[in-house]
Parts: structure tokens; sequence; C-alpha cells
């Protein structure tokens, strides 16, 4: 054990230029009986109360970077140290510190000594009570002499003994003053009172009362003794009042024979004493259990002073001395920190968390961390007012605003089709005109709940096609942005000087074959910006986005057909809607537009300045692409969380509709009013399977792009 190395050990390694006393100091006289009442007085049960919650606090590790930031580290070795700096299975973390934390309170010193490895970091940690130690350093003698209760004699080195003390102001160069110290009358009140209460139920033949009788025998003192004690004894007796008789002429007297422990005053007493030791630690009555006139508000306060203006101090103290005395050894780049243990108002912390969130002035993980839930991916997004739409913290509120404003009267977008909502689905096309009336209402039922069904998925979509739609043509006109700096040389492109690609003749660009041609174009687009970072950004729009809709197609299930909403399924990965794919295919269209507007100048021999606006042109008439986009998005989220929670819930089968015959194409049309197993697909009369409009698993745009129609269960 390390404790018994120290018999072999007899070095000092450095430390010689800290400044001791001349002398030595042993401990205080009373040092090991004050030591003993710890375990014997209630008063000092605040001392136990407090060192159990320090010893509990967790904490971090943070290197330190040079340039100030602090970066947490979660695997080292000083962790493993901390997580058990003793190899006894009773000395665990928690229980040494608790110990430091007692010694400390009680004489203002805590010990312990530091077992090292070979290359001088921490290995295990050996308490030393107070008492223990006789001799502290001085000048010439830098050693502790610790006197073991078996009389075994060691000195430690400064080095090797960890050191925590609280100055007494008297002499900060001696031994240390505990915070209980100051109480040693009070806590001595308290112990002879509890004694005298012990005795005076206990009965140590000292009698009450002693009563005089010269020249009485035996038989008439017995005789007495029985006639007072019938009077007098017994509990419903005590404590009561006699008469004696005496001559005429003497007057009547009053004599109080004893003290009584209602006349003492021992209860209040002993509360007096509770009170002030309570009231010198700074420690709130209702933190040790004592609950009178007190309620949830007094309660709520007394957690938050205890941990703010008891606990926290003597952490901070114990964090310095482990910086200092232990963490150093790892490195000077390191720095151990205890968490925030003051308890935060929770209602004020999610008043602030919502509104600030509701109205942008908070980003999700801002407003979760103040709701004390993990961050999520992509949550570094404000929420806008306008239409919900998010945005990323860099971008202009107003400018993102005033662009959804004028897409309603841009050139070239198309107006949404009026007639979307109207759900043509007759009671005609599900029975025959000949069947029983009974049957007829049935159908006319079922039509109307067809009928509803439709209408909700159609205002859940426009809602949230909206969005879409405001979030899609942001991203569009800030490509705008990043193409005309590109092409313009405001701002570096991914190549040094995208026009050295295409720095040909037309005479030149027509020699060249078609694969070459090809290849030259594409190393123009290609270098004119970070495709990549292009499709990170519109996923980054796209992703809050497709969460929201998904959501909202479950809950329109669970609206209709009142399923229990804790089988609500959550998107979990946008690989489920494979908007991946999407994605770069969006990206793709772009490049392959850019393309074939420099394919198609180079032949006809344009210029730099020709180009640049043909391609700023096209970029600028994104209108009806951002709503194809955005209505291809938002129908494939919300029909995938509908179609989801619907299996959740349990329901069997599944039928297909057309929200307008009309307008529907041939394919889905055939499929209108088909019911097929939920877990078996739709197959159109062209060989392609769906297991819902727009299914994201089907790779065939022609069955999925601008699909408008729905599913209703059983």
């Amino acid at each position: 054990m390390g404790l018994l190395d120290f018999l072999r050990k007899n070095r000092f390694e450095g430390g010689t230029d800290k400044m001791y006393p001349r002398w030595s100091t042993p401990p205080d006289r009373n040092t090991e009986e004050w030591m003993q009442s710890f375990g014997e007085n209630p008063r000092m049960a605040v001392i136990d109360k407090i060192a159990s919650d320090l010893s509990y606090v967790t904490g971090k590790l943070y290197r330190i970077k040079q340039d100030g930031e602090r970066q947490e580290i979660t695997s080292h070795p000083f962790l493993d140290f901390m997580h058990q700096p003793n190899p006894l299975y009773e000395f665990t973390a928690s229980s040494i510190w608790r110990l430091q934390a007692i010694y400390l309170m009680l004489k203002g010193e805590g010990y312990f000594i530091i077992e090292r490895y070979y290359d001088g970091t921490p290995a295990e940690l050996w308490p030393v009570p107070t008492h223990w130690v006789q001799m502290t350093p001085y000048q010439g003698n830098p050693f502790y002499q610790v006197r073991t209760t078996d009389g075994m004699i060691m000195n430690v080195s400064v080095d090797e003994m960890f050191v925590m003390r609280d100055l007494n102001p008297l002499d900060p160069y001696r031994r240390g003053l505990g915070q209980a110290e100051a109480l040693s009358d009070e806590i001595e009140i308290d112990e002879y009172a509890a004694k005298f209460q012990k005795k005076f139920f206990y009965n140590d033949a000292t009698p009450g009362l002693v009563v005089s009788m010269p020249g009485a025998s035996d038989d008439q003192q017995n005789r007495f003794l029985t006639k007072w004690r019938e009077k007098l004894r017994g509990a419903d007796k005590s404590h009561g009042i006699i008469t004696i008789g005496g001559p005429p002429d003497h007057p009547a007297t009053v004599t109080k024979v004893a003290d009584n422990m209602k006349d003492l005053d021992m209860v209040n007493g002993r509360t007096f004493v509770r009170d002030a030791v309570l009231e010198h630690f700074g420690v709130p009555r209702e933190i040790m259990g004592i609950t009178q006139n007190s309620n949830r508000s007094t309660a709520d306060a007394a957690q938050y002073i205890y941990a703010k203006n008891v606990l926290t101090p003597k952490l901070r103290n114990r964090q310095d001395a482990i910086n200092q005395q232990l963490l150093s050894a790892y490195g000077d780049d390191l720095e151990w920190e205890y968490d925030d243990i003051i308890p935060h108002d929770q209602e004020f912390d999610k008043a602030i968390a919502l509104d600030g969130w509701n109205n942008g002035l908070l980003t999700k993980n801002e407003a979760r961390e103040l709701l004390s839930m993990e961050p999520i991916k992509n949550g570094d997004i404000y929420k806008m007012n306008f239409a919900d739409l998010f945005l990323q913290e860099n971008e202009n509120p107003v400018a993102v605003s005033s662009a959804s404003a004028n897409m309603q009267y841009a050139d070239g977008a198309p107006p949404m089709e009026e007639d979307r909502d109207q759900i043509e689905i007759e009671p005609s096309d599900l029975i025959e005109l000949e069947e029983e009336k009974v049957l007829r209402r049935a159908a006319e039922i079922k039509a109307k709940r067809i009928k509803a069904a439709g209408r909700s998925i159609e205002r859940t979509r426009r809602t949230q096609n909206h969005k879409f739609e405001l979030g899609v043509q942001q991203y569009f006109n800030q490509q705008h942005d990043r193409i005309e700096q590109a092409l313009n040389g405001t701002k570096k492109a991914e190549s040094e000087n995208v026009w050295d690609a295409i720095g040909i003749t037309e005479e030149e660009f027509q020699k060249l074959s078609q694969a070459e041609q090809q290849s030259l174009t594409m190393q123009f687009v290609n270098g004119l910006l970070d495709w990549k970072e292009e499709e990170k950004l519109l996923d980054q729009i796209l992703t809050p986005l497709w969460a929201e809709t998904y959501d909202a197609g479950a809950e329109d299930v669970v609206r209709m057909y009142r399923i229990p909403a804790i089988n609500r399924p959550e998107l979990t990965s946008t690989a489920r809607l494979r908007g991946g794919q999407r994605i770069t295919q969006v990206t793709q269209t772009t490049k392959d537009q850019i393309a074939k507007i420099v394919s198609e100048g180079l032949e006809t021999g344009k210029g730099r300045q020709e180009l640049t606006e043909e391609i700023m042109d096209a970029m600028g008439s994104t209108e009806t692409r951002a709503r194809t986009i955005a209505a291809q998005e938002c129908n494939t989220s919300l029909l995938a969380g509908n179609f989801d929670m619907a299996q959740r819930g349990g329901l069997s089968t599944k039928t297909w509709h057309v929200t307008n015959v009309g307008k529907a194409r041939d394919t889905h049309r055939e499929l209108n009013g088909k019911t097929v197993m939920m877990s078996e697909p739709f197959v159109t009369s062209k060989g392609n399977k769906l297991m819902m409009p727009c299914d994201p698993n089907c790779t065939v745009a022609s069955e999925t792009v601008n699909c408008h129609c729905f599913l209703t269960y059983d």
C-alpha cells in the first residue's frame, strides 16, 4: 500500500524555494477530541451534509489552446485517477473527498498523501486525519511528520502531500482554523444539555427532595413515604401540589421544591443552538429538513442560496488546489473545472427558450440548451415569423422576406392551381345505382370521409409547400449572387480564374470533338463554385422542413383516424426520403444548364460579357423551378409521414385517390379507388411499384414529380 511505502522513502524533490516558518507547529491538544465529537453531536450534522453534497459534484477536464479556447477532454489518465484515486474499495472518490471537506470544516486542514507513478503523475491518494500530522514543514525541514494510531512516524515531503488549509487570520503561517471551531461553546452547550436530559430521565439515584423527621421511628417514616407516594407518584400526578399542616399562627407559604424541564426551557435552548450553528455555516433550515413555515418558493430559494453561497466557494477552493497540486503533473495546458451546481429557474429558462425560438432570437440548439436538452444536427437555425421560414445565422431576414414577397408577382411564376382542393370523388364512383339504399348511404358516408381526408392533407400540403417555396427560392437567389461574383471576379471561384478554362476562339472550339467540348465546358462549370458546398447549403435549408412536414403528415393521420400519438414515428434520417439524391439532381441540373449556355455560346463565338449575361438571366429565372422542387419535397415528406404513421398505428389497408381526375396522369387515374394491403405496393400500368404517392424509393420521375394524389386507410 502507498501509505506504508513512505517508511522506505526519505527523499525531497524540489520545493526548497517555498516559504516556510522557522518553527514547526503541532496540532492543538483538543484536535482528536474535536474530531471525535463530530460523530457524537447532532449539531455537527450540517458539516456532514455539506461534505456529502460536495463529494458527489462532477467536473470536466479541459485543454487550453494557444488562442485561449478551451476544449473538453473525455479520455485522459487524470480522469481515470479522479474516478478511482485509491485502490481500496471503500475509499471511493466521493468518500475521500467527503473526508477532506470534513477535516477542513472541523480544523481548517485537510491532507492526502500522494503516491506517484515513475513519471511523477499522481497514482493514489491516501487521506491523513488532521491530528496525525504532528509537525508541519519549516525552514530547513520541508517535511510533514505523520504519526499513525499505532505510533508509526513517517516524514512526508511537501511535494508528496496534497494540502488544503483555511488560513488562520491570527497567524496564516501556522495551523489552519476550521469554520466549526468558532462554534465550540455552542456545541458543548448542546452536548451538556443532552446529557442533562438523559440523566433527568435515566434516574441516577439522586433524590429530588429530602424530608427531615426528627424523632420519627422507621414505621412512621415508612407510613409517611407510602402516603406521599400515593398522592404524588405516577405520570398523571407528576409536578403536583401537596399541603402540610403547621402552627395556627404561622402564615401560609409556597415553597418551590425543584426545577423541572419546562422551567429550564431545554427545548427552546437546543433549538436556538441549532439555528445558531446553521446560521454560522450559512445553511438555510430547509436544507436540513426543517420545514416549519416553509413553502415551495422558500425551499427553491434555500437550494439556490445553499448552492451559491455555501457549496460553490468551497468547490472553487478545492478546484484551485487540484489544478495546482495534482493536475500540474500532466502539463501546464490542462484545467480541471467542477460543474455548475447552482440551480436555475426552470420556468424562467423555459419561457426564454420558447420566446427566443419563436421570435427568431435564439437558434433551436440554444433553446434546447436552456431546456436541458441535447443539441441536434442542423439545429443552428433561427425561426422566422414570416411564414415560419428557417434562416441560417448569417442570413438577412429582411432580404429573405422581400424576396419571398416578390415571388407572388414574379414573371413566369404560374399561380397555384385554385382547384387543387376540389376533390372530385362522387358517391356514384363507389356503388352501383341499383344497389340498396342502405349501401348507397354507406357509400355516401365513405365518400365524405375520403373527401375530408383529401381536404385535410391538402390544407397541410398548402401550408408546408409555401415554406418549401420560400426556402428553395432563397437558396437560388443566394446561389445567383455567388455565381455572379465568381463570373465577375469579385469573389474567388473554385478555380483561380474560372474564364481561363474556356480561353479559346470559336474556331478552336469547333475543331474539338464532342467529348472534348463537353470536358472543356464542364471544367469551366466545376471551377465556378464549390458544388459540394452548394449541396450542403441546400440540405441545411431542406432538412428542418423535411422533418416538420413529415411530422405534419403523421399528425394528419393521428387526427383523422384517432390513432394514439404514442406510436408517432420520427424522421431520424433523411435517408428515409432519399433527399440527398434529389439535392444532387438539383445541383446537376444547374450545372448542366450552365454548361449548355457556355457550349452554345462558344460555338457561336460569344464573348465573356455575353456569356455572363445569359448565365445570370438563366439563374435569375428560377421561380418556376423553385415551385416544382418545393412541391416535390413537400409531397414526398408529407406523404411519407402520413404513410408511416398509418403503418405504425396498425391500419391494415390503403386506398389510392387522385385530387383531380381530369388533371391526374393516366397511370394514377387507373389506380384511383384501388385498395391493397399496407405492406403491398401499388403497381401502375407501366409496371412501376409505389408504396404511396411520391414514394421516395421510386426512381421513375414520371410517377412522382408533381403528383398530388393521397391515400386513405382502414
